[in-house]
């Protein structure tokens, strides 16, 4: 038998190495849709519109929406990862930690959109 032929323990562990690495890249993309928002909100409001607000709720309700959406599904991957005994748990760990903050932060943006919405 060739040396190099993978074994089932070996494919199982890169199974989970990518299941870490896409728990940290969907964590990332939901901090990045937050922050983007938190970027645009500031500029509506510099326009003087007088619907900016009522469109940064709107905004803010999407947004925070698609990124509790991501950042629970990076929380429930990384955290598969991490009670896996043999699998790599540096990306995992990041995945998680980023989905759990961005939880925690999805819902104090509902709480800014609510804001918006009564000013």
């Amino acid at each position: 038998m060739s040396e190099s032929a993978p074994t089932t323990a070996q494919g199982s562990t890169t199974n989970f190495r990518l299941l870490g690495v896409i728990a940290f890249v969907i964590g990332a993309a939901a901090v990045v849709m937050t922050r983007l928002l938190g970027l645009v909100s500031p500029l509506l409001i510099s326009t003087g519109l007088p619907s900016a607000y009522e469109l940064i709720s709107g905004l803010g309700l999407l947004a925070n929406g698609l990124s509790l959406i991501c950042g629970i599904a990076a929380l429930v991957l990384g955290v598969i990862v991490l009670l896996r005994r043999d699998a790599p748990k540096g990306f995992a760990a990041a995945g998680a930690a980023l989905g759990g903050a961005e939880v925690l932060s999805a819902f104090t943006g509902f709480g800014q959109a609510a804001f918006y919405s009564f000013m």
